[in-house]
């Protein structure tokens, strides 16, 4: 059935863009090829040459794409990771996609368009359409900053370490203190956290704490 899923899910693909192909090499499928991108008026405003791979895992797993055309720079503030591939979400929202599952035709329409459509908004405006955002450690600080809402670094990873360690139940206490029950106050954020995998939270409480200690060892020099 995942196979017959797969391959069904892949002619779609190849069907709404027809510019690109599927390859198989080492047992490890992607499409590859020129895709077009649209403005909203439905007017063509460029090209690029990209790849696609797709998880052994299908539907689940979070594809990864690829600039193969070297259209823009390949670095950091051009949202490109170590390894090459784009940076089309965060790595918290990849992995929560990532275990749901996501069909390679949503991960081109919700990812790879918006991804694509960015950069080019970006060529002409010199900024991004929907804000920047930081990378590394600090970008993993600035997402969870926004989801506790807190700026505190120490505070945040205090919470990771909570969630990591134990799990809540609607009628409890919500964690942010304010006396009122989990449901009444904090629950979107904790149902969102709690479907984090256990390695993401503490790969990312790794980078947090290499984040605090470096933080402070500048503030100690800049106190010298």
């Amino acid at each position: 059935m995942q196979k017959i899923n797969l391959n069904k899910d892949l002619n779609e693909v190849l069907e709404m863009f027809p510019k690109l192909k599927l390859s198989e090499k080492d047992k490890k499928k992607s499409v590859c090829g020129e895709i077009a991108i649209f403005d909203a008026a439905d007017n063509y405003v460029d090209s690029f040459d990209i790849k696609v791979t797709i998880p052994r895992n299908y539907p689940h797993g979070f594809p990864l794409l690829f600039e193969t055309g070297n259209k823009f720079e390949h670095i950091p503030d051009r949202h490109i990771s170590e390894d090459g591939s784009c940076c089309v979400s965060s790595l918290q929202e990849s992995d929560l996609v990532s275990q749901k599952g996501i069909t390679i035709k949503d991960f081109f329409l919700r990812y790879v368009i918006p991804y694509l459509a960015n950069q080019l908004y970006f060529d002409s405006q010199e900024e991004w359409a929907n804000g920047d955002y930081e990378h590394g450690s600090d970008g993993i600080l600035q997402y969870y900053r926004e989801l506790f809402k807190m700026d505190d670094i120490e505070q945040v990873i205090s919470l990771l370490y909570f969630f990591n360690t134990k799990k809540m139940n609607r009628n409890d206490n919500c964690f942010c203190g304010s006396g009122s029950k989990l449901k009444r106050c904090h629950l979107d954020v904790y149902c969102n956290i709690k479907d984090f995998s256990k390695t993401r939270i503490e790969m990312d409480l790794l980078y947090l704490k290499q984040l605090s200690k470096k933080r402070a060892r500048k503030q100690q020099n800049q106190e010298l």
